[in-house]
């Protein structure tokens, strides 16, 4: 009897499993090996990524070095030509007073500027154009420095009517425009350079931000962000006054209040300055003289300024903007802001005791309130500034110092935010203010 070829249903089901188990192997293993493929090729792209990136952060780094020393070479040259202005003042204030004083900005002008050649001629080495202008810029500065040393030896003779005629015939005109002309182009050639190094590093950055989103996200992005803040400061520091530059290592709350150039509002301490009779002063004196007692007033305001925390804002003409708790925020900017007005009255005391002339006389207004502060302009001009009511109100206060005869008027606000016990100050006045309605109670200095 031939047997049934067809398996029984009991020895199909052992057929079934087996058969069942060789079907599911090849679905069991194909996502995984679809997995390690997908892991090998994101492991490459990192790998790919992140090499790409190494370059672009290396491109990065030379592209900023280069912006750095673009910089370095515009703030050396314009050092150079303030160098050698102030080395001009100095002879120039020497010759009209004969105070040996003002010798000394004339020989450390000279000495500054002797160091600062060296370190163009060294910055400027692989810049062919620049070492020319150099060459060109050397000669004009010692011929400048000729002609101020014949003066001074004219008048070391005896003859300093001679250097004066000297000084007023323009001969040294011609050299000093020559030496601009120099300078500022070569700051032109330092200012494209410096153009063209930014727009490399924004295209660099670009990069960077697209590469960062696949490799390394947040890290990327900080690195992005960093050199934003470091391409922000480059530029800004170019323009931006000295005491503003801690501005620039707070990224996060220049970010909040919408970057430099949108500004803050701040609660700051002003201080309004003028020079009284300099208006009958300019009509009756030479303009040597009117020169050397503006310069004077700006010594004394710049120092007590610098002495007490202030920043000057800016000066017009006779008179001085000074603000107090810019850049940073201070709980004492009131206090500096007193200070300040008690320290320039007794520099300009000390200024007039040792002039020998009719004395002059100031009017300062003392004000505290919440103000606008930050950079106005377009590109080609910029100036960093402070407005709002507070302003107006010391500047109201510094012309009340006429009608009471005060040399130092504070307003309530300014004595209550130094927390003054009011020691030392008297009430002068309830009227309101000019182009104002309401009582503004006013102090001035007890006698």
């Amino acid at each position: 009897m031939t047997a049934d070829p067809t398996p029984s249903p009991s020895a199909r089901r052992p057929l079934l499993a087996r058969l069942g188990s060789l079907r599911l192997d090849p679905i069991r293993l194909g996502p995984l090996r679809g997995r390690t493929r997908l892991t090998a090729a994101g492991a490459a792209l990192l790998l790919l990524v992140g090499s790409a990136n190494g370059l672009l952060l290396a491109w990065q780094s030379s592209v900023q070095h280069r912006i750095t020393h673009t910089l370095s070479v515009d703030r050396t040259l314009m050092q150079v030509l303030a160098d050698l202005l102030d080395s001009e003042t100095g002879q120039r204030g020497y010759l009209l007073t004969g105070d040996p004083a003002f010798l000394v900005p004339y020989t450390a002008g000279q000495a500054r500027i002797a160091a600062e050649l060296p370190v163009l001629e060294a910055e400027l080495r692989s810049a062919p154009t620049q070492e020319a202008r150099l060459r060109a810029l050397r000669p004009a500065i010692a011929r400048k420095f000729t002609e101020l040393d014949r003066t001074l030896a004219l008048d070391r003779a005896g003859d300093r009517d001679g250097a004066l005629a000297l000084v007023r015939a323009g001969e040294g005109k011609a050299e000093m425009d020559e030496i601009r002309r120099i300078i500022e182009t070569m700051r032109a050639q330092e200012d494209d350079l410096l153009v063209g190094y930014q727009q490399h590093a924004h295209r660099i950055e670009a990069m960077v931000g697209i590469g960062s989103v696949v490799s390394v996200g947040i890290m990327a992005l900080l690195a992005v962000l960093a050199l934003r803040e470091a391409t922000r400061r480059a530029a800004l520091s170019r323009f931006l006054p000295a005491e503003l530059a801690p501005l620039l290592e707070r990224g996060g709350s220049m970010e909040r209040g919408g970057g430099l150039r949108l500004g803050e509002r701040r609660h700051a301490a002003i201080a309004f300055v003028d020079m009284r009779g300099s208006t009958t002063i300019a009509e009756r004196a030479d303009p040597e003289t009117v020169a050397i007692l503006v310069t004077g007033f700006r010594r004394c305001v710049a120092q007590a300024a610098r002495e007490t925390g202030g920043v000057i804002d800016k000066f017009m003409g006779d008179g001085a903007l000074v603000v107090f708790g810019v850049p940073e925020a201070r709980r004492d900017a009131a206090a500096q802001a007193l200070a300040f007005a008690g320290r320039l009255e007794a520099l300009v005391a000390e200024w007039n005791a040792g002039s020998g002339e009719p004395p002059v006389r100031i009017g300062i207004g003392v004000h505290c309130g919440e103000v606008f502060v930050g950079v106005v302009g377009d590109d080609d001009r910029l100036e960093f500034t402070v407005l709002g009511d507070a302003v107006n109100v010391a500047a109201r206060l510094e012309q009340a110092t006429k009608t009471f005869g005060a040399t130092t008027l504070v307003s309530q606000a300014a004595l209550d935010a130094s927390r003054t016990s009011g020691t030392g100050w008297h009430e002068v006045s309830r009227q309101p203010l000019r182009g104002r309605q309401e009582a503004f109670p006013i102090y001035g200095r007890a006698a």
